[in-house]
């Protein structure tokens, strides 16, 4: 009876394993869709009011994007002596992303308030075109993948739990 169940916890233990790799893929969606609304809306806010950078990380901030928890670590308002960028590059750095959406991030950081208006633009039209070809590889990964990783967890929990019976 104790290895029954035993068995059984492995294939439990197993589905719970594959569950959390499919929804690791998913999150990695989530996160490509909250960057580009996180580019959108900055596209909007400089396009419509010319926000400077720190105009520009209040509102970000109070937009709550939840998978982007870097925002609420910029600066609201300018300090003596503090460089931006490098500000937005150290948040960045310290949130556990993607090397592809790290990227798009950074270089994000990078574009804001070293141009005019409609350079930042142009450069903000850029990465949403990359993000979004990025959430839709992120879309195909989570479609081929995610049945394949519970699958695979139940399968191996099910194959630990025949060797235990």
């Amino acid at each position: 009876m104790l290895r029954i169940a035993a068995a059984l916890l492995f294939t439990a233990a197993g589905a719970l394993i594959g569950i959390q790799f499919s929804e690791q893929l998913k999150s990695r969606r989530g996160l490509c869709r909250e960057i580009g609304t996180m580019l959108r809306r900055s596209a909007v806010l400089i396009r419509s009011t010319g926000a400077d950078v720190y105009r520009l990380s209040r509102e970000l901030r109070s937009c709550g994007f939840g998978e982007l928890s870097f925002i609420e670590k910029l600066p609201e308002r300018y300090s003596s002596g503090e460089d931006f960028h490098e500000l937005w590059r150290k948040a960045a750095n310290e949130q556990e992303l993607g090397g592809e959406e790290r990227d798009i991030i950074l270089r994000f950081g990078d574009i804001l308030g070293t141009s005019d208006i409609e350079g930042q633009l142009s450069s903000i039209a850029v990465l949403e075109s990359e993000i979004e070809c990025l959430e839709r590889q992120r879309t195909e990964e989570y479609r081929q993948k995610s049945r394949l990783y519970r699958a695979a967890g139940t399968l191996f929990g099910v194959m630990l739990g025949i060797l235990i019976i």
